[in-house]
């Protein structure tokens, strides 16, 4: 496995970032599926999982980053800065979702199946206004950043800067 280094990312924050890609596709997914046609809405306990998943990843990525912070590609500020958001977002999102799950008193939140956290005795109002006020809200504001920091990574590419070689890994060379 190769560290961070400040020319490139290295093979578990690419595997984390690579993979947190691939929940956050499904999980706009499933929020537009549903949006457009409620019969989707049956996708809910698999977004709920995938989105506990992402809440694991996600600190386990702000932990990493941490670890690697002075080996990492430096950027500008609005890439630190933009990183940051999406980074706070990464965590905001989920959290809000839990605390409606919990303070709904629905029932008990499942992972594929496992239970992994308790439901209230009790509707809990102030978590339940919470969660729905702000999940919903702040996801689509991250799938925004999220689109606006692939512009800016293909924009960057465009311009011969090769940002996506810092994440995509090192190229093979022919033999």
């Amino acid at each position: 496995m190769k560290p961070d280094t400040n020319t490139a990312y290295g093979s578990i924050s690419r595997l984390l970032h690579w993979s947190m890609a691939a929940a956050f596709g499904y999980m706009l997914f499933t929020a537009v599926a549903w949006n457009v046609d409620e019969a989707y809405f049956g996708l809910i306990d698999n977004h709920k999982s995938v989105g506990f998943i992402l809440l694991l990843l996600a600190l386990l990525r702000v932990w990493w980053a941490l670890l690697n912070l002075t080996r990492r590609p430096s950027g500008s500020l609005a890439a630190t800065l933009g990183h940051g958001v999406l980074y706070l977002l990464m965590l905001a999102v989920p959290l809000a979702a839990l605390l409606r799950q919990y303070g709904s008193a629905r029932g008990e939140l499942k992972v594929f199946g496992l239970p992994v956290m308790p439901a209230a005795g009790e509707k809990i109002d102030w978590m339940v206004n919470i969660g729905s006020q702000w999940h919903g809200e702040l996801a689509w504001l991250l799938f925004a950043l999220v689109g606006g920091h692939i512009a800016a990574a293909l924009m960057h590419q465009w311009r011969g800067e090769k940002i996506l070689n810092r994440m995509a890994g090192p190229r093979r060379q022919d033999p």
